[in-house]
């Protein structure tokens, strides 16, 4: 199974699910890979903020949110009527054959109370046979609820992308005693700071440093330019007329961010293949 888990242990403030959604769109996009974008929250929230989900136009019929997302998929799974064939009949395609979105749930507690962990492992598993990697928004918070989608989420996770900011408090409690937070201290993991402040004293070198961090660290720059494309909910098209900027344009250094955290994960992944692909020209 391939999956990557974004997850912040703050309760706000971190860009968790602006990073979700921006490293998922980044990878689509510059990879020849077929990628699932998923959440452990509600309908409309966390990476759904990105895009206009309310209602897809797909073969000339009109298709609302009911008819997809996790809801659906778990029933499927629990009736085991789920299968690798029809998966993507439940989702919504935002990029082409290269980028889905499975929609959150009605109810905080997913379809099935009780039994919310074994229906995601059995949804992942499923997954893993369609798509080349599951991005998962597994939300916030230093103790995820056991039996949570996010805590599932972070289970079945390879990887875990830690969204933190340059909040010293916030670093301190993250790495309390010397050690990560317990839900991902045997998870590889990467960090990244949102709002990133390259001036601030609290630099990517400087937090390695003062907690003695040995592993991956990024900055995400904050830019008006992807927050009004959020507050929109384009921030698919902000991304697709933005590949190609100046690297002298203000929101070149967030794209900059994105692209090497993309990269990152998928060294992580051990998906280098596709990287020489890239780098061939291929």
């Amino acid at each position: 199974m391939s999956m990557v888990a974004f997850w912040s242990p703050l309760q706000g403030g971190s860009g968790n699910s602006a990073h979700a959604a921006a490293a998922a769109i980044s990878m689509g996009m510059d990879y020849r890979l077929k990628l699932l974008l998923a959440h452990g929250g509600m309908a409309k929230e966390r990476v759904e903020g990105a895009f206009h989900t309310g209602a897809y136009a797909l073969d000339h019929s009109l298709i609302s949110f009911e008819d997809h997302g996790m809801d659906a998929i778990e029933r499927l799974c629990l009736n085991r009527r789920l299968t690798r064939e029809n998966l993507q009949d439940y989702t919504l395609p935002l990029l082409p054959e290269r980028l889905d979105l499975v929609q959150g749930n009605a109810k905080p507690e997913g379809t099935m109370p009780g039994y919310r962990s074994q229906l995601i492992q059995s949804i992942c598993t499923v997954a893993a046979q369609s798509y080349d990697l599951v991005i998962a928004d597994a939300g916030c918070g230093m103790h995820p609820k056991e039996g949570s989608g996010d805590h599932a989420f972070l289970e079945a996770a390879d990887l875990v992308v830690v969204s933190l900011n340059q909040c010293i408090e916030g670093l301190e409690s993250f790495f309390k005693d010397g050690r990560c937070a317990a839900v991902i201290q045997d998870k590889p993991h990467i960090i990244v700071l949102g709002r990133y402040d390259k001036y601030s004293h609290c630099t990517l070198n400087n937090v390695k440093r003062r907690f003695g961090y040995k592993g991956s660290i990024h900055g995400i720059p904050y830019t008006t330019d992807f927050m009004d494309a959020w507050n929109m909910r384009g921030v698919l098209p902000f991304l697709q007329r933005s590949r190609n900027l100046n690297n002298r344009h203000p929101t070149a250094a967030f794209l900059g961010s994105i692209r090497s955290l993309t990269k990152d994960i998928l060294t992580q992944m051990e998906m280098t293949s596709v990287l020489k692909l890239v780098e061939r020209g291929a």
